[in-house]
């Protein structure tokens, strides 16, 4: 059985590729996000795993900031990540070091359609804001180019525990669910 410790270490890890592989698709195909946006972040519907936010809440408890976050997340009503923070008349993440996978690979993934090809999945904004960058990266991947595909990097992490890295929910909800099992399973470790 793995550890929490040895499974937070393997979601790191997977972070790790996931940002390489972001990093390369956006130099390759020529597109990156609008300077300051983040608009993303505002959106009410993410849905994203506990496993994906089990190292954010790994580092808050070595922090000492366990309770801190989950009482945040209590008093949340909104269904805008808990994250999200206007800094400077700008959104941006208050943990993006730590962000979700969702937060990784939203704009710079790829779906697959019925027949298993890659489908660019360009945000609104770069969408109306970069449509020419959208269409090149579009055909960059019709050419063959790789893209990150989020399916790929959802079973990656499924494949660590499939049933928290299967468990989509609201993102508050999933981050809250990542604080509890750190929590639950450092009392149980001091229980025993």
């Amino acid at each position: 059985m793995i550890t929490l410790y040895h499974k937070v270490q393997k979601i790191e890890s997977l972070q790790k590729s996931i940002d390489k592989d972001t990093r390369i698709f956006k130099l390759s195909a020529g597109i990156d996000c609008e300077k300051h946006c983040a608009e993303c972040c505002r959106y009410h519907d993410i849905n994203a795993t506990p496993l994906e936010f089990l190292p954010f809440a790994w580092h808050a408890c070595r922090l000492g900031q366990l309770d801190q976050w989950f009482d945040q997340l209590e008093k949340n009503e909104g269904r805008q990540c808990i994250f999200t923070k206007l800094i400077d008349s700008s959104w941006g993440c208050s943990i993006y070091p730590a962000r979700g996978f969702i937060c990784r690979l939203f704009g710079f993934a790829a779906t697959t359609d019925k027949n298993g090809h890659p489908a660019y999945g360009a945000c609104r904004i770069l969408k109306q804001k970069q449509p020419d960058k959208v269409a090149k990266a579009g055909e960059f991947i019709a050419r063959g180019g790789r893209v990150p595909v989020m399916a790929s990097y959802y079973r990656q992490l499924a494949a660590i525990d499939p049933t928290l890295g299967t468990q989509f929910m609201p993102i508050n909800d999933a981050i809250k669910k990542a604080l509890e099992i750190v929590y639950f399973h450092l009392h149980y470790r001091e229980a025993a």
